[in-house]
């Protein structure tokens, strides 16, 4: 989103008036603040004479610094630098940059390091404080409608605040240019029609089930998030990470409300059919970031076909998308794993701790295909719930001797193994059949969710109570 906070505001900037010293003569230059330095230098060494510019063929180019500070980053813009207009820069062959000052006051140099620390308080900071004060007391008047007990009552109210948000997200959006702030209401009118949903069902149907009540919630915050995406095109890949979580969810909610199923197994159903939907992630974020592969050639006539080149810098550009929206879809599926997850574990019961442990494995054998931080993250995260989830669900209900026995100490041991395989397994090249061996782990694993599923489902009871 900081981002976004810079394309608005470049949109009403001038260029930045800086003066650059070479040797006994300086010039005054007018630059555009979004250009990086190293495709500016060019230009303001001809203003200093030709002859400069063949110099550097001496001494590898030139070198911009501020008085008393090192050089500046080339690959940077001006702005990215805090070039300010009136800023003096000096050129300096390279190799022969100006040696830092020597501080004759203390006091001075140790301000000048706290107004260069990257923690200290700034005018950004100060917005961004503002910015979830907003949000917290947003959230804060939603508490308050929900402290009574007629909170049901007004279960409009919310709904039509979902609305009015999502109207000011989109004039901030369009009209002023400020997207930050308009996904700020959307994500807040987002949390506004789940608690809506939630209420309109319990007042519709007083006698109703949370089950209901969860379809309800999940109903409204998937309005929300279609109405804020539309609204706040800027912040799409957030919304799609919130679309994907409701939707995810809202698939073994419905099954719970429609059918004599618990929650527990609900959700064991729901995991299942997440586990099925997360190999298509990888394509469906390639088709919305607007690559499309050729298709496969089927006829020798066809292989001699001359393929149409796609422009570099469209590729490029829509990479970018493609990986945002693999990080989206990653999230929101991660999320939905989580809780279900959890839910699964929370009413104990053998076959389903069983299946929450192998499912944990699976997601931690499927993160080694992944190399991005966030989408291997999105796995590891729920599988790491899931495990602890496990662990504390056994823990309930044994005796201390037993728990320190059996729990405890071979967690701890399996805490410290891990720490010691960080200093080995990192970088390590392993042989090949390890590879294959692990696939075919991962291949093991995966089938026997099925039938694990069907225990959890006691499906094999029930066929033994039709044979009798």
């Amino acid at each position: 989103m900081h981002n976004m906070e810079e394309r608005t505001q470049h949109r009403t900037k001038v260029p930045t008036r800086l003066r650059f010293v070479l040797g006994d003569k300086a010039v005054d230059v007018a630059l555009p603040d979004d250009v990086l330095l190293v495709d500016l230098l060019p230009s303001i060494l001809a203003q200093f004479g030709k002859d400069r510019i063949e110099e550097s063929v001496d001494h590898e180019g030139w070198v911009a610094q501020r008085l008393g500070e090192a050089p500046l980053d080339e690959d940077r813009s001006p702005a990215e630098l805090n070039l300010l207009d009136g800023d003096t820069v000096h050129l300096r062959p390279r190799g022969e940059e100006m040696a830092p000052l020597n501080y004759d006051d203390l006091v001075d140099g140790v301000a000048e390091r706290v107004r260069a620390d990257a923690g200290r308080w700034s005018p950004r900071r100060t917005r961004w404080m503002l910015r979830a004060a907003a949000l917290a007391v947003m959230l804060a008047a939603l508490g308050i409608l929900l402290a009574g007990p007629d909170a049901v009552l007004f279960w409009p109210l919310p709904a039509m605040l979902t609305l009015a948000l999502v109207i000011g997200a989109a004039a901030l959006a369009r009209t002023v240019g400020d997207s930050v702030d308009a996904t700020l209401l959307g994500m807040v009118a987002v949390i506004y029609a789940t608690v809506a949903g939630w209420l309109a069902a319990e007042s519709l149907d007083p006698g109703g089930t949370v089950a209901i009540r969860v379809v309800y919630a999940a109903v409204g915050a998937i309005l929300a998030t279609v109405l804020a995406l539309v609204a706040v095109a800027d912040a799409a890949l957030i919304f799609a990470t919130g679309l994907v979580f409701a939707v995810l969810l809202l698939v073994p909610a419905v099954l719970w409300a429609s059918s004599s199923l618990t929650a527990q197994r609900a959700a064991a159903v729901g995991i299942a059919v997440n586990l099925v939907v997360s190999l298509f992630v990888p394509g469906g974020a390639f088709r919305l970031g607007g690559l499309r592969l050729p298709m496969l050639p089927t006829e020798s006539h066809e292989v001699r076909e001359d393929i149409e080149p796609v422009p570099h810098r469209v590729v490029l550009d829509r990479s970018v998308l493609v990986f945002g929206y693999l990080k989206a879809l990653y999230l929101g599926y991660g999320g939905a794993q989580a809780v279900l997850l959890v839910v699964l574990t929370a009413a104990g019961g053998q076959w389903p701790l069983i299946l929450v442990s192998v499912c944990a494995l699976l997601l931690l054998l499927r993160s080694r295909h992944l190399s991005g931080v966030v989408p291997r993250s999105a796995l590891l995260v729920p599988a790491g719930c899931a495990v602890l989830a496990v662990l504390m669900r056994l823990a309930i209900g044994v005796d201390p001797l037993h728990r320190v026995l059996v729990l405890l100490t071979p967690v701890v041991a399996v805490g410290a193994a891990l720490l010691a395989l960080g200093h080995v397994l990192p970088g390590r090249r392993l042989r090949p059949y390890w590879g294959r061996a692990v696939d075919i782990l991962e291949y093991a694993v995966a089938i026997s969710v099925l039938p694990l599923l069907l225990a959890v489902l006691d499906v094999y009871a029930w066929v033994r109570g039709m044979s009798g």
